[in-house]
């Protein structure tokens, strides 16, 4: 089987049989031609009617206006061909379907996404929410794997506190390093977060940050400034000891990442046999710098002005 189309036919078939018996169409709220061209050029395809020169007026006539086509023709259609089609053009459609220009209302994607992941385990894929527009969930299709759906949920935390275009592609950037197991840029990419967080916290809190602070440096300076939120607590002066005790070990995991991303990371020239870390030691480190990120910004409080870190050369230490 080839590696790029994974997904069973049978899954496939399984999908849109269900789908149709639910009666939720694909398209949503909107016409077939106009889904279908938010993923395909359709004046670009041909047109299986011998009237009309292209798949967009060809569509139209027997779907929009006739509608005397199967409700699934597009899973035998040679043009389209779910059926049998790239794993990842597959789950992009299964994931528009559930985009919030498409489908309005939260029951019927609660339905089809349902539908999907169940059908969807037994190729280990799965469907997940990838962020927001407007309030509204917004899906990618994914191989399931250790730490997919966790670093997605971390990625939707940050962004309530960074929701920055800076940090948004740095949260792409790690994502799509995982999914194509480039370990060497996730690695990097992580600690560039990490590294910006500490500087928009230490701006925020006044704190003038020396251009020889290496990362662990900029952690132990962002946990010595931090408010705690400890006025409620009996004993402020033990409760924070406490745990900037637990804290600390933090600076351990920091410097150990950062001699990781030196070593196998994207900030520094690779011989052309470089072999980068395997991919579940990424996944745990970016992981692990998320939570940091996340934790260190619910602390905060208050969105901090982005100290965007462009110069590549600073914390490699």
């Amino acid at each position: 089987m080839n590696e790029k189309n994974n997904i069973s036919s049978v899954t496939r078939q399984n999908i849109a049989d269900e789908t149709e018996l639910s009666r939720i169409p694909y398209e949503g709220r909107l016409d077939e031609v106009t889904f279908l061209s938010r993923m395909f050029n359709l004046q670009k395809l041909p047109s299986n009617d011998y009237r009309y020169r292209t798949a967009y007026h060809d569509i139209h006539q027997h779907r929009v206006r006739n509608n005397d086509w199967a409700n699934n023709w597009m899973y035998s259609d040679p043009r389209i061909n779910l059926l049998h089609c790239d794993d990842a053009l597959y789950l992009r459609f299964l994931a528009e379907t559930l985009h919030p220009t498409v489908r309005p209302t939260q029951e019927d994607v609660d339905k089809l996404l349902e539908i999907y992941n169940r059908h969807l385990a037994a190729d280990n894929f799965e469907i997940v929410q990838e962020g927001d527009i407007s309030g509204k969930p917004v899906f990618v299709g994914r191989m399931k794997g250790l730490g997919n759906a966790h670093f997605i949920s971390q990625k939707n935390e940050i962004k309530k506190y960074l929701n920055t275009n800076y940090v948004q592609s740095k949260l792409s950037i790690m994502k799509d390093a995982l999914d194509k197991h480039n370990t060497d840029l996730a690695i990097g990419t992580a600690k560039e977060l990490l590294e910006t967080t500490c500087k928009s916290i230490l701006k925020q809190k006044g704190v003038t940050i020396g251009t020889d602070w290496t990362l662990p440096r900029l952690t132990n300076e962002t946990t010595q400034n931090i408010d705690f939120g400890f006025e409620k607590t009996e004993d402020i002066t033990k409760a924070e000891k406490s745990i900037k005790q637990v804290l600390s070990g933090i600076s351990t995991t920091i410097h150990g990442m950062a001699e990781l991303r030196n070593a196998y990371g994207s900030g520094h020239g690779k011989d052309a046999d470089f072999t980068g870390l395997p991919i579940h030691y990424a996944k745990f480190l970016v992981g692990v710098v998320s939570d940091i990120v996340i934790f260190y910004l619910s602390l905060n409080g208050e969105k901090a002005e982005l100290v965007e870190n462009n110069t590549g050369g600073e914390c490699d230490r």
